[in-house]
């Protein structure tokens, strides 16, 4: 079976190895910190100090960092109730109307956090512990986030896929 080749493959193979390894950069941090933390903790009555702190921040990371990816492999939980029904042309419309709602939604976070981060950083707020400036966290999370909202607009310019009859072999 051939596959057609989709609109702006390009980005795909630029972001998603980067971003892809991003997260799983973050996500190895996470385990390695937890797995440390939870041995010093129990073995020698020591927690890692400010481990929960960088826990917190490396999930947020990790979360956000992983969207882009997720998007661009169009592989959210959907519900399939109607998709064996639905013509190719209302399949078509369903999902450029979904990717442009998901597009403006992820963009007015993007921005909102744009405009958090910078209040956190003009208030020059730090986490509790560590001191970390608590800006640079929402300035990574608010350009990952215009990273899905650029994923979703490449993904309103592709064809739909009939995930049904795909996982069914068809």
């Amino acid at each position: 079976m051939t596959s057609r080749r989709q609109p702006l493959e390009g980005f795909d193979r630029a972001l998603t190895p980067v971003v892809g390894c991003l997260a799983a950069s973050l996500l190895m941090l996470l385990m390695l910190l937890t797995c440390v933390d939870v041995a010093a903790r129990y073995f020698f009555n020591s927690p890692i100090y400010g481990g929960f702190e960088v826990t917190e921040m490396l999930l947020a990371a990790m979360i956000f960092a992983g969207l882009p990816v997720v998007t661009l492999r169009n592989e959210h939980v959907t519900v399939d109730l109607f998709e064996a029904i639905t013509p190719d042309w209302l399949l078509r419309i369903q999902h450029a109307f979904a990717c442009v709602v998901g597009l403006l939604c992820t963009g007015f976070v993007s921005y909102r956090l744009w405009i958090l981060a910078l209040d956190l950083d003009r208030k020059g707020q730090t986490t509790a512990e560590l001191e970390f400036k608590a800006s640079h966290l929402a300035y990574t999370m608010s350009i990952l986030m215009a990273l899905t909202a650029v994923a979703l607009l490449v993904l309103a310019l592709r064809r739909p896929r009939r995930e049904a009859a795909e996982a069914a072999g068809v």
